[in-house]
C-alpha cells in the first residue's frame, strides 16, 4: 500500500483522507455541489442538477437526457427528474428524435435560455472564487492533471481486487 494513500499505525493501514486522491476529490466535489445547489436554489429557484441540464443544453442543444447523464457522469434518474422539472416549468422543450421515436431531443426555451444566462454569471464567479490564489500557469497545470487523473478512471473500472 502506498504511503500516499494510507498511513500505518499499530493496528494496520488506515485511509489518510488528506492523501487519498479518491477520497479528497469526492469530498471537494460534494462540498462544491452542495454549495452550488444552495446558491442556485436560493437565487434562481433551481438545484444543481437542473443547472447541469441547463448548462449542457446551452452547450449541446438537442442532446438527450441519457447523453447529459453520460457526459456529466450523473445517474440517469437524477437527470430525468431534473429534466422533468425543467420541462414542467417551461425552461426546456422536447422534440421526438426523427431517427428514433423513443428518444427525446432537448432544447432550452427562451425562458430557459434567459435563466441559463443569469446563472452562468454566478457559476463563473463561483469558479473564479474556487480557483482564487492560483496563477494562470498553476490553473493550466491543475486542469491538465485533472484530465490525466480523469482518464485513469477506466483503470478503476477494470481493477479486480481478487486478481492481486
Amino acid at each position: 500500500m502506498s504511503a500516499i494513500q494510507a498511513r500505518q499505525d499499530a493496528s494496520g493501514p488506515r485511509l489518510d483522507p488528506e492523501r487519498n486522491a479518491g477520497f479528497l476529490l469526492v469530498s471537494i466535489a460534494n462540498r462544491i455541489s452542495a454549495s452550488a445547489s444552495r446558491t442556485y436554489m436560493r437565487h434562481f429557484g433551481v438545484g444543481v442538477m437542473e443547472w447541469r441540464v441547463l448548462a449542457m443544453l446551452a452547450l449541446k442543444p438537442g442532446i438527450t437526457a441519457n447523453q447529459i447523464g453520460q457526459i456529466s457522469a450523473v445517474d440517469k434518474s437524477s437527470v430525468s427528474r431534473a429534466t422533468a422539472s425543467l420541462l414542467k416549468r417551461g425552461y426546456v422543450r422536447s422534440i421526438e428524435d426523427p431517427a428514433d421515436s423513443r428518444r427525446l431531443m432537448l432544447y432550452l426555451t427562451p425562458p430557459g435560455r434567459a435563466l441559463h444566462d443569469r446563472i452562468i454569471v454566478a457559476a463563473l464567479a463561483r469558479d473564479e472564487l474556487l480557483m482564487d490564489g492560483l496563477s494562470a500557469k498553476e490553473r493550466e497545470t491543475f486542469f491538465r492533471l485533472l484530465h490525466r487523473v480523469g482518464s485513469n478512471t477506466a483503470l478503476l473500472n477494470a481493477y479486480d481486487p481478487s486478481a492481486t
